[in-house]
Formats: C-alpha cells, sequence, structure tokens
C-alpha cells in the first residue's frame, strides 16, 4: 500500500515540473532564447599560455669611476677590481712605465678610470688619469689601433706667499700644526733658529711664533705644495730672534740675522730635536765603571730613532764602530774644527767618508749602542784636537754681509717686513712679478 502511494507520488511531480516548463518555455522572450543557444552552440577555445616578450639587450655604455689608492695597493690590482683582465692591465702599466713609475703610487693617491663591457666578460680600459704629483699630470688613452699612448703634462701653478702666526701654549710643535704650518715648515724653522734656540729649554708657554714661506697652489684641486721658508721669528719671553733668506750675488741663498751676519757657519746650538740633556762636559762618574772620569762631551737623552743632524757644514771624516762609543760618526768642518756623535743605532742612507753634508742635515738616529746605559746621543766639538764644551762654543766666525751685498739685503729685509704687515694669518697673496 505504502509502495503505492511513494510511485503515485513520484508520478505527479513528474508531469508537475514538465508542466512548469513548457509553461516556461511559451512565455520567455525570444531574443533571450537565442542569446542562450548562441552561448551553447560558441565553440570553446584552446588556453593559450602567455610567453614574456624577449627584449635585445642593450649594450652596456663606458663607465667612469675614481678609484683611492689604499695600502698595499698596485695599479695592477686597481684596474684587476674593476674587471680588467691581466693581459690588458699590463700593457696599460707598461705603457705608463715610460713615464712614471707605478710603484711610486702612494695611499690616498686618486686615479681616474673610464672602462666599458667587452667582448668577453672582462672590461676595456679606455682612458686612466692620474697626478702623480701636484706639478704633473699623466693621462692614458686607448687609440684606434686598440694600443695605449701616454702623456705627462706640466699643470700650471700659483705662486703665493703664506703666512702662520701663534702662541706656545702646548708645545711649539702642536700649537704650530694647528695654527696651520706644515712638518716642512717646522723643520725648516727650528733648523735655522736653533743656531740661536735651544727648543727644548728655552721655549715657555706664551711665547709667540711666526713664519712666512712661499707655496705653489693648484686652487682647483685644493692641494699646495710647501716651497722654501722665506721668513721665521721666535718671541722668547719678549726678545725676537728673526732670520731671512737672502741670496747675495754670486752666491747661494742662506739665512741671515736682521743686522746682516749669516747663520750659515754657527753651530746648531742642538744637534738633535725633542732630546734633553743629561749629562754635561767635565768629570764626572762613569755611569758603568764607576770612577771618575773626563766627559768630553755632552748627553741628550731620547727615544731610539730621533733624527740627528749635523751641526754645521762639513764632510764625513768617520762613519763607523768606534770602540766604547759604538756607532760613530766624525765631521770636520774646517781645518781646525770637528764634532762627532756616538752611540747610534744607524747612520742616515749614504753618510760615509767623503760626504759633504749641510747644516741641519740628518746624518744618523739615536740607539744605545757601545758603552751606553739607554738611547742617547754623546755630542763633541773639538777644536785645534782638544775637547771643548759644546754648550760654550757655538760660533764660528759668522760672515757678515757688507758694502752693496748689505744694502741689497737691507731693501729685501724691508720688502719682506712689508709683505708680511699685509698678509694675513694663514692667508695666501699673490707675488707679483
Amino acid at each position: 500500500m505504502k509502495h503505492n502511494f511513494r510511485l503515485l507520488l513520484a508520478s505527479f511531480c513528474i508531469i508537475l515540473f514538465s508542466y512548469i516548463l513548457a509553461i516556461g518555455y511559451y512565455f520567455w522572450p525570444e531574443e533571450h532564447a537565442t542569446v542562450l543557444v548562441a552561448a551553447a552552440e560558441q565553440p570553446v577555445l584552446p588556453q593559450v599560455e602567455s610567453k614574456e616578450i624577449e627584449v635585445a639587450e642593450v649594450e652596456e655604455g663606458p663607465l667612469d669611476e675614481t678609484v683611492q689608492i689604499t695600502a698595499g695597493d698596485t695599479l695592477m690590482s686597481l684596474l684587476a677590481r674593476l674587471g680588467i683582465s691581466k693581459i690588458e692591465a699590463h700593457d696599460a702599466v707598461q705603457a705608463l712605465s715610460s713615464v712614471f713609475n707605478p710603484k711610486d703610487l702612494k695611499a690616498g693617491q686618486e686615479v681616474y678610470v673610464i672602462y666599458e663591457k667587452g667582448d668577453d666578460s672582462n672590461y676595456r680600459l679606455k682612458y686612466l688619469q692620474l697626478q702623480p704629483d701636484i706639478e704633473h699630470n699623466i693621462e692614458l688613452n686607448r687609440t684606434e689601433t686598440g694600443l695605449f699612448a701616454v702623456e705627462k703634462t706640466q699643470r700650471q701653478l700659483e705662486h703665493v706667499y703664506a703666512r702662520v702666526e701663534g702662541q706656545i701654549n702646548i708645545s711649539l710643535y702642536a700649537d704650530a700644526l694647528k695654527a696651520g704650518a706644515s712638518p716642512k715648515m717646522l723643520q725648516d724653522m727650528i733648523r735655522v733658529l736653533s743656531y740661536d734656540v735651544d727648543f727644548q729649554r728655552d721655549i715657555q708657554r706664551g711665547d709667540k711664533f711666526e713664519l712666512v714661506y712661499d707655496s705653489y697652489v693648484d686652487r682647483e684641486a685644493g692641494i699646495e705644495r710647501s716651497g722654501e721658508l722665506v721668513y721665521a721669528n721666535v718671541n722668547i719671553g719678549g726678545k725676537p730672534y728673526k732670520v731671512y733668506r737672502f741670496q747675495p750675488q754670486g752666491a747661494n741663498p742662506e739665512f741671515f740675522r736682521d743686522n746682516g751676519e749669516s747663520m750659515r757657519k754657527a753651530f746648531l746650538k742642538t744637534p738633535i730635536d725633542g732630546a734633553r740633556l743629561t749629562s754635561g762636559f767635565g768629570n764626572r762618574k762613569h755611569p758603568i765603571h764607576g770612577f771618575t772620569k773626563m766627559h768630553k762631551g755632552v748627553d741628550f737623552g731620547a727615544p731610539k730613532g730621533t733624527p740627528i743632524m749635523a751641526a754645521a757644514d762639513g764632510v764625513v771624516e768617520r762613519a763607523s764602530r768606534y770602540g766604547g762609543y759604538g756607532n760613530y760618526i766624525c765631521l770636520r768642518h774646517d781645518g781646525a774644527t770637528k764634532t762627532a756623535y756616538a752611540h747610534l743605532n744607524k747612520y742616515a742612507k749614504g753618510v760615509k767618508p767623503g760626504k759633504r753634508v749641510k747644516q741641519g742635515e740628518i746624518i744618523g738616529y739615536v740607539g744605545t749602542t757601545g758603552n751606553s746605559t739607554g738611547p742617547h746621543l754623546h755630542y763633541e766639538l773639538i777644536k785645534h784636537g782638544k775637547h771643548v764644551n759644546p754648550t760654550k762654543h757655538t760660533q764660528m766666525g759668522s760672515l757678515k754681509l757688507t758694502g752693496q751685498k748689505l744694502k741689497s739685503f737691507e731693501v729685501h729685509k724691508r720688502k719682506i717686513d712689508s709683505m708680511i704687515s699685509d698678509l694675513p694669518a694663514k692667508g695666501v697673496q699673490l707675488i707679483d712679478g
């Protein structure tokens, strides 16, 4: 019974659904039906994979770069870092070697390079430019034949005067550097004024200094090469010590005091900078042997390696090991005067018997060779074969200008004094003529 009822209900539902479909088709708009049929009949297009459009690689143009030389760099290693092949870098270095030794490159120097992508994975060098010093410029170009051509040219520099002045608060060296002096300027000033000034003992806080020098400037590059010291003055306790650089007619330039007296033949008060007097001249108890013995010179205590200067112009008479003196130098200054320097660590390059040396020239370095208790310089002055106290015999009959030479010096001195009054400290002024 239940089965027949279910069958009857299913039949009724089918008839009802068919009836509804028939009515819907009869009343549905024709255009909608057409669209449905068209959509049904539209063929299904196959899916097409999207592909990226390949663009031809654009050729890389020339690159330019300024590279700074660092410690341990060579020109070969610098070019290699830019991707330039060893063969090409070698050819470039060979070409440069005709006007410049690549080994002379120093840390901090800059090299300007233009290069481009080559046919392989390496780059091709097109142009290289460097300044080996302030006065010269070097350019390397690749020619149309593929070879390298190099040219070294002289740079146009501006000749100027500059003035530095200041007051000593810490030390002459530190305060002068702070005021704008260069190490070379200080070395020249100390060398010249050491005729009259003991820089280790005379200088006090509050003392003043002033120096004028000529230099050569490249304003565009912002670099300067110091020239010669023209004038120097150290005011110690209110007393000025002045020197002027002057070239008498027919002679070499040298320094003169403001009264026209040459300083060329004066001995330096101390042949070493930054030293202290540790032992004087005369009888003393020997620090090693323990008995009283004549000390024929004076001792200056200083760190090992401190430069030692020739006390005056002279000729090297001896530069060798000499008993308890250790490494020893003897200079002959004239027929009657010699100076000796003992316990050296080593000799300056080229110092050997027969070599002529200038006053202030470095001849050796402080050490502790021979009979020595520590690093110091033993310094002797010998006159007519007899040792004398160097601190009491510092002059050798200085030459003084006379006649027309003195008049020319006076004119030169007035010109320098006038220039100093117009020249600002740490400034520059063009040289007329």
